[in-house]
């Protein structure tokens, strides 16, 4: 190789290092600017040797679910919620729109709580979250690194945080006193999100 060739690839490595490394430092800043920082975090274990979704959840650092995927769903990858007792406690079911892509309805003890909307984003991705009466409740979307995702309620509060490292597979989801979702509704929809990307990664 070139010393150009290595001159070059080198600035690109360092461009993308110092990128990253501004946008975590740009999101700390805006977490602690916000009226209550007080959450609750949950560490997100991605298997990567499953062949569907396994997703092993800890509330602050206490085995709390396990979503899962269904490998028999070629298609689509329908989600499942398990509680450390092995009982099923939410679900992602896939829902279909003329224009959006990656739709979830969101059931939390068997209830339909929330339903996300795939956006079409050139950067990125989002998605617009309703109640089950149509009524746009939220908002969410994700950085192009998939470094970082926040969800924001109507009065545009920060009420749930995503965030990865680039390097791994695993996330971590914060949830803030703000929100007034259902923490498992919250967590799926996120998982949601991972699994969609991961779906599209595999399909590209």
């Amino acid at each position: 190789m070139s010393t150009r060739k290595r001159f070059v690839i080198g600035v690109v490595v360092i461009f993308f290092i110092l990128l990253v490394t501004s946008s975590c430092s740009s999101n700390d800043a805006e977490v602690n600017n916000s009226s209550d920082s007080t959450y609750t975090e949950y560490q997100c274990d991605a298997k990567i040797i499953s062949l569907a979704t396994k997703i092993e959840i800890k509330k602050e650092n206490e085995e709390f679910a396990t979503v899962k995927g269904n490998i028999f769903t070629f298609v689509t990858d329908p989600l499942t919620m398990y509680d450390p007792d092995d009982n099923k406690v939410a679900y992602a079911g896939d829902a279909y729109h003329f224009i959006a892509q990656d739709s979830h309805t969101i059931y939390v003890d068997n209830t339909g709580v929330l339903e996300m909307v795939g956006l079409v984003d050139i950067v990125g991705e989002s998605y617009d979250l309703y109640d089950m009466n149509s009524q746009k409740v939220a908002e969410v979307s994700f950085n192009i690194w998939d470094t970082n995702g926040k969800m924001y309620d109507m009065d545009g509060r920060l009420i749930a945080e995503y965030t990865s490292n680039p390097l791994f597979w695993d996330f971590n989801v914060k949830i803030y006193k703000e929100c007034e979702f259902d923490e498992r509704a919250v967590l799926m929809i996120f998982c949601s999100y991972y699994s969609d990307k991961e779906y599209d990664a595999s399909n590209n």
